[in-house]
């Protein structure tokens, strides 16, 4: 197994490291997340996040090691030498040599958005017909092509504004598509993201709530939107749109 490479290391001392096909992040403390991964999905403490890169297409997603989504990115936690009960991570198909770091400050708070993009197969604008049938449970057909973001609040917030920064990730990432003029890839609509976009936002759990909103309105929320847009932008540039 090849080392990993820290590639960024925020002043709050979270550390960004990419080790072949996946990036992750070894937090310096114990975080609240939001996620939607089958590992450690929904809001749970962790000490780990990570972004991999899926190395070969699969039909399914039983044919990934282990047999479903959730065994697979354990076995890539493990991997990394990660504890897998304390690690949420995402899959994508694009590739990490075009993710993109933003870090973004305002007085005594700080944040950062590690952010990959792909969109030339699986643009999708909402409300479009659905491009395949779940046959059962966790059975379906995968798309290529996904932007993944995991947000990293250098402070905490109250439990339900880390829920609701989902809202305002998906319509900065929306924004961002809109200014590139990105079109679905199933109509002539203008694409609002892709057909299995992944988010993870972690914030600090114990210290002083710098803010009470992340709403669009609010200076978190320009902070969010700002360098989620700016990380969604470069992502899909690297990945030759």
């Amino acid at each position: 197994m090849s080392k990993s490479e820290l590639i960024f290391r925020s002043p709050a001392g979270h550390e960004i490291h990419r080790q072949e096909d996946t990036i992750f992040i070894n937090y310096n403390k114990e975080m609240f997340a939001f996620s939607t991964s089958q590992l450690n999905g929904g809001i749970n403490r962790i000490q780990h996040s990570f972004n991999h890169q899926l190395a070969q297409w699969v039909e399914t997603a039983e044919d990934l090691p282990g047999g479903n989504l959730k065994n697979y990115l354990e076995y890539n936690a493990r991997r990394l030498g990660l504890d897998s009960k304390r690690t949420t991570g995402l899959i994508t198909s694009a590739s990490m040599d075009n993710a993109s770091i933003v870090h973004q400050s305002y007085r005594a708070a700080s944040l950062l958005a590690l952010v990959t993009a792909g969109a030339g197969v699986n643009a999708v604008r909402a409300g479009e017909p659905a491009a395949y049938d779940e046959i059962y449970y966790g059975r379906f057909v995968p798309i290529a092509g996904t932007i993944n973001i995991i947000l990293v609040l250098e402070f905490a917030v109250p439990i339900e504004c880390l829920a609701r920064t989902a809202i305002v990730v998906t319509e900065a990432k929306t924004a961002a598509l809109q200014d590139l003029n990105v079109k679905s890839c199933f109509s002539e609509g203008g694409a609002t993201g892709t057909g299995t976009d992944g988010l993870i936002v972690a914030c600090n759990v114990d210290g002083e709530h710098l803010f009470s909103d992340v709403g669009t309105q609010s200076r978190l929320g320009e902070l969010i939107c700002t360098a989620v847009k700016k990380g969604v932008t470069e992502g899909l540039i690297k990945d030759g749109l």
